[in-house]
């Protein structure tokens, strides 16, 4: 079960009790007997394999007797087709206009051809894995809400012409990449996921929320570390019917240990995002 709320809406499960089973038996416990209430309920998990063990963790503790489920949504993976349907149901100012995201061995191939047509064109065995970094960085930039607007600021003058020839090399995709993605009438992966998450929290927090995202909301086994999924966490926190459950908080670690975590602990992840809830583990 997890431990009373450290602020409005947070709570933890010990990292020492099996996630699923525990958040399963909470909302057996609570909305047991109200089949209407725990079917209206939205429980957000990290991955869809996520989702997938949470259900089977409901028929472990039912001893495999059906009962109706909560709806169970994907974090990575938001839902835009009902993210368009509470749109239109009130929740927001329309259909969502977005274009679809571009296919990953279509983008590899467009951004291998570009690579091709830099001055110095390295061999097309090369450029397919220089594609495939190309690809990684741009995704990293974006998840991040970062830009590549400074980078001709970020070297000294005397290193000024090695990273020009990076520079170079970048161009194809601050450069080249926007008009070539324009022309596939596509959005990156990285981008129309943010989108959809951002859709998501703003009609979470809707003042009036549409139906479909009028009930209970739990946001479990996820630490933020997509920028635009800690937003909805946020989000989802401050609400009065909604929940964030997080995996195995510390809270017993010296805080002057805590306030000097580096981002290879294991709780950085948490640390970071309890700052961005306006939390801390009291």
């Amino acid at each position: 079960m997890p431990s009373e709320p450290a602020a409005s809406g947070l709570f933890t499960i010990p990292p020492w009790v099996p996630f699923v089973d525990a958040l399963a038996q909470g909302v057996l416990d609570e909305f047991g007997g109200d089949h209407t209430a725990r079917a209206g309920l939205t429980i957000f998990l990290p991955t869809r394999r996520a989702c997938r063990a949470l259900s089977e963790a409901f028929l472990r503790r039912t001893n495999g007797v059906p009962v109706l489920l909560p709806r169970l949504r994907a974090l990575g993976e938001a839902d835009e087709d009902e993210i368009e349907i509470a749109a239109f149901d009130g929740g927001g100012s329309g259909a969502l206009a977005l274009p679809p995201a571009i296919g990953d061995t279509r983008r590899l191939l467009l951004l291998a051809q570009a690579i091709m047509k830099l001055p110095i064109p390295p061999p097309p065995e090369q450029a397919a894995w220089l594609a495939r970094d190309l690809a990684a960085l741009l995704d990293h930039v974006q998840t991040e809400r970062l830009s590549f607007d400074a980078l001709g600021s970020l070297v000294p003058d005397d290193l000024a012409a090695h990273w020009q020839t990076t520079l170079d090399f970048l161009s194809v995709l601050t450069k080249v990449w926007p008009g070539l993605l324009e022309a596939e009438q596509a959005m990156d992966p990285a981008t129309r996921r943010n989108a959809l998450l951002e859709a998501e929290a703003e009609l979470w927090s809707a003042s009036e929320p549409p139906a479909t995202h009028a009930g209970p909301v739990i946001a479990a086994g996820s630490t933020g570390s997509v920028p635009a999924t800690a937003d909805l966490l946020r989000a989802i926190a401050g609400i009065e019917r909604g929940r964030v459950i997080l995996p195995g908080l510390d809270t017993r670690m010296e805080p002057a240990i805590w306030e000097k975590l580096d981002a290879a602990h294991p709780q950085y992840g948490m640390q970071r995002l309890l700052e961005h809830l306006s939390a801390d583990r009291g």
